[in-house]
């Protein structure tokens, strides 16, 4: 993972500068700029895939770019009005480089061969309303179009686990009657309408059927569906390398690698915002487990998590510590860890990102890494439980001396 994002003056962010990697948390107060982030990284991640594709020629954005780059690109996720006079983005991999300044928008492609297409997912807070809306929904006033997109995925995911699915957390399953278009919640001994469940299953059940759909279709390797268009663009342009006597077979090869590669995902990219929305703290960590699972079915893929919860940090810290003490033990000890938190679940540190955002400094972000562990270390979050129990302290002590 060599993606780079640096961001000065846009929306809530005075400035940034992160480097992701495999899995990725932001965390924060209200207001920091977590989303913000996500929806950047998501933006350019799309641009790249567009731009290997060719659904759009390289100076289509770079042309106009008040109304294609800011509000075409970034109005999708409705951040095209975060940009102010000296807003200044650079998003750099190793596929393309893209640097908004002074008004202006640039890319720079890199030339590197295309291994194969990210899949890219944003998982919006707002999905409970896919939950209890008993129909599809096909507008979205007053919400993101990211909200149209997800909409899509959670309908084709739901015609794929209409036999069942089992939630990770509550021994529940999911059931979808599409004769009757009815999502059902089971239990052991009942079973209610999904619009009639509780809100944290109306906002979990989304983000666990999309993201183990979507990850699945990845980690199949097949070829991805393509418009008639795209299809026949691809064989026309393999019938051109292929006829073209002037090209060295192996140069063949290499133009050949890079056409193939439009035709398949590699990767798996998994933009959650709250994962942990209306969960109680186990059924939170069960969703982070369930997120970090589908991230680990592919080795390309990345997870990007959103979060206000004390909890995520905890569950990721379970998670890392579980791959230490695997990676390192021997044959008991893998056995015995295994028991705890199986191998599928488990988050290498060195692929693990993790900030913390406030609005209290210049640079409103910072790594809540210990450069020597891995594991996270003590952040805001933590400072404001100390702020709960001094006031409870305090509270008791005047308290007791109520007490005759």
């Amino acid at each position: 993972m060599n993606e780079r994002l640096t961001v000065q003056s846009f929306g809530p962010i005075r400035q940034i500068d992160i480097n992701f990697r495999k899995v990725n948390l932001f965390i924060g107060d209200q207001g920091t700029g977590k989303s913000c982030i996500a929806k950047l990284f998501s933006t350019f991640r799309w641009l790249e895939k567009a731009l290997m594709t060719e659904t759009y020629s390289l100076d289509y954005f770079t042309k106009f770019v008040d109304a294609r780059f800011k509000k075409q690109l970034c109005g999708y996720h409705r951040i095209d009005d975060f940009f102010r006079d000296d807003t200044y983005i650079l998003y750099e991999s190793a596929l393309y480089k893209f640097v908004y300044a002074d008004s202006m928008f640039k890319i720079e492609n890199k030339k590197e061969t295309i291994t194969g297409l990210p899949k890219i997912m944003y998982v919006p807070a707002e999905r409970i309303i896919l939950s209890s809306a008993e129909k599809k929904l096909k507008t979205f006033d007053g919400l993101p179009a990211s909200n149209l997109t997800f909409n899509q995925a959670f309908w084709e995911s739901k015609e794929r686990f209409k036999d069942g699915y089992a939630l990770p957390f509550g021994n529940l399953s999911y059931k979808y009657d599409s004769l009757n278009d009815n999502s059902w919640i089971v239990g052991s001994d009942y079973r209610v309408r999904l619009i009639n469940a509780s809100s944290g299953i109306q906002s979990a059940l989304p983000v666990c059927i999309v993201s183990e759909y979507l990850g699945n279709i990845v980690a199949s390797g097949k070829e991805r569906p393509m418009s008639v268009e795209e299809l026949q663009k691809l064989q026309k342009e393999t019938a051109k390398i292929m006829e073209n006597e002037n090209l060295a077979d192996t140069v063949k090869n290499a133009m050949l690698k890079h056409l193939s590669g439009r035709s398949r995902y590699n990767c798996f990219v998994n933009i959650v915002e709250e994962p942990e929305l209306s969960l109680f703290p186990e059924s939170q960590n069960s969703m982070i487990r369930l997120l970090c699972k589908v991230n680990n079915s592919s080795t390309d893929n990345m997870l990007l998590l959103t979060s206000h919860s004390p909890y995520t940090l905890a569950i990721l810290n379970n998670l890392v510590l579980a791959y230490k003490a695997y990676e390192k033990g021997d044959d008991e000890i893998k056995r015995r860890v295994a028991e705890i938190v199986p191998p599928e679940y488990h988050v290498d540190p060195d692929s693990l990102a993790a900030y913390s955002l406030t609005n209290t400094e210049m640079e409103n972000y910072q790594s809540v890494l210990s450069e020597s562990s891995g594991i996270i270390s003590k952040n805001d979050l933590d400072s404001v439980s100390e702020i709960i129990m001094r006031e409870f302290n305090s509270l008791y002590r005047i308290y007791a001396t109520t007490i005759k």
